[in-house]
């Protein structure tokens, strides 16, 4: 089935129109720098002081022409999301990846696709408030991403992971990767 699948998606090489997907939060995961770790799925959660209920939808637009964009709130644009190798600061998404890594190997996630974005938020006035760095997957079963957040300034927490399930309109279908060449669309 998953030779199937990969056979698709590669045999893919142009899509009718942009699609975008919409990915509904299933499980959070904040990890405390005191090394505490909270976790939670929809099954268990707290409605009043939970993650997930404060955890808004995310977008992916997958572009024939343009490429992978990401949208996490319904305040944001679609922002541009970039492949390992087109990042600069190389040691610190290198401890980023290797973590992410063990990660995914201890959720059972087997990513197809990896993208990181520089994520920063600024205040009304257009100062930085915060700024992160987030790994997000597509992973190759049951139409799910993989988004791990690192906060560059922050003092409580260390590191946060969202598990979201994906949908599609439904004539669109599962998440479609094009692996024809091209910027932000290498294999990473």
């Amino acid at each position: 089935m998953r030779f199937l699948l990969i056979f698709l998606l590669i045999s893919t090489t142009a899509f009718a129109q942009d699609k975008i997907y919409t990915c509904k939060p299933i499980a959070a995961t904040a990890v405390m720098e005191s090394g505490q770790i909270y976790s939670e799925t929809l099954a268990d959660m707290d409605e009043e002081a939970g993650l997930l209920s404060v955890v808004p939808e995310s977008q992916f637009l997958i572009s024939k022409e343009e490429g992978f964009f990401y949208k996490n709130n319904s305040n944001r644009a679609f922002e541009t999301l970039i492949m390992f190798e087109n990042l600069g600061d190389y040691k610190r998404i290198l401890e980023i990846e290797k973590i992410s890594q063990q990660l995914d190997e201890a959720l059972n996630i087997n990513p197809l696709k990896v993208f990181y974005l520089p994520y920063r938020n600024y205040t009304k006035e257009g100062d930085l408030k915060s700024s992160s760095i987030k790994r997000i997957t597509i992973n190759i079963n049951k139409n799910f991403t993989s988004e791990i957040t690192i906060p560059i300034d922050m003092k409580d927490v260390s590191m946060y992971h969202f598990l979201r399930k994906c949908d599609g309109e439904k004539e669109k279908g599962p998440i479609q990767v094009n692996f024809e060449p091209g910027p932000n669309k290498a294999l990473s």
